[in-house]
């Protein structure tokens, strides 16, 4: 009786560190049940996945931007790990008219990082379109920056592999002349993004976060996105 007891226990501990596991169709959402555990001896010593796998599927109802889109029949979809670019920077239009044709209304599959919502309530996630990854398609053609934070590495050599392909071959956003360049570019690791010295956000960044460099190209090659207000 106390070795079932023992089994129990364990099982249990081991229930509540593993999330569920999600499945959905369209606009509905069921849930399958705990991952089950099977245990082969007395010991809990398996460790844990780094991105436990959810199977959940959202209907896109209308595209918003190049990395974003409204979901049936609620709620909004952002893309993890990248952004594309906003309405005042080159090829806003052409990465919106792209992620039209990769993404509206289709069903896409999501696959998730740390964090899998944002501060506006709108799911932050890897997406997949039978198969087709929607970010890492986005910056292989040239229309997205990798944009990488603590939270969202799980698909971080892919990307920046696809981001290099698209630089070498200078496509899309990456065909636009570069800036006049500077000394040196501070950086935010925690939102992903880099700026000019002069940049209205740089005495924002805390100190114990700030991070510079001397060239731009490194900025870039360890996944951070140019600022938008002072595009460096």
């Amino acid at each position: 009786m106390s070795r079932i007891l023992e089994i129990t226990v364990a099982l249990s501990r081991e229930a509540r560190r593993i999330p569920l596991l999600w499945a959905a169709a369209g606009a509905g959402v069921l849930t399958v049940g705990v991952v089950a555990m099977l245990v082969t001896s007395g010991s809990s010593s398996a460790k844990p996945v780094p991105y436990p796998e959810k199977r959940f599927y959202v209907e896109v109802k209308r595209v918003l931007s190049g990395h974003s889109a409204k979901l049936e029949p609620e709620g909004r979809l952002v893309y993890a790990g990248i952004r594309t670019p906003y309405k005042d920077e080159p090829f806003y239009e052409e990465a919106k008219r792209r992620n039209i044709e990769l993404v509206e209304g289709k069903t896409l599959r999501l696959r998730f990082d740390v964090e899998e919502e944002d501060a506006k309530a709108r799911q932050v996630a890897y997406a997949f379109e039978r198969g087709t990854p929607i970010g890492e398609t986005l910056v292989r053609e040239g229309l997205a920056y990798v944009r990488l934070t603590p939270k969202t590495q799980r698909y971080a050599s892919e990307l920046l592999a696809a981001q290099a392909d698209a630089r070498r071959a200078k496509r899309g956003i990456w065909s636009v002349p570069p800036n006049e360049p500077e000394t040196k570019y501070p950086a935010d690791p925690k939102y992903g993004n880099f700026h000019r010295p002069a940049c209205k956000e740089v005495p924002k960044i805390k100190p114990e976060r700030l991070v510079t460099y001397r060239i731009l190209g490194d900025a870039l090659d360890r996944g951070l996105a140019p600022c938008s207000k002072c595009r460096p």
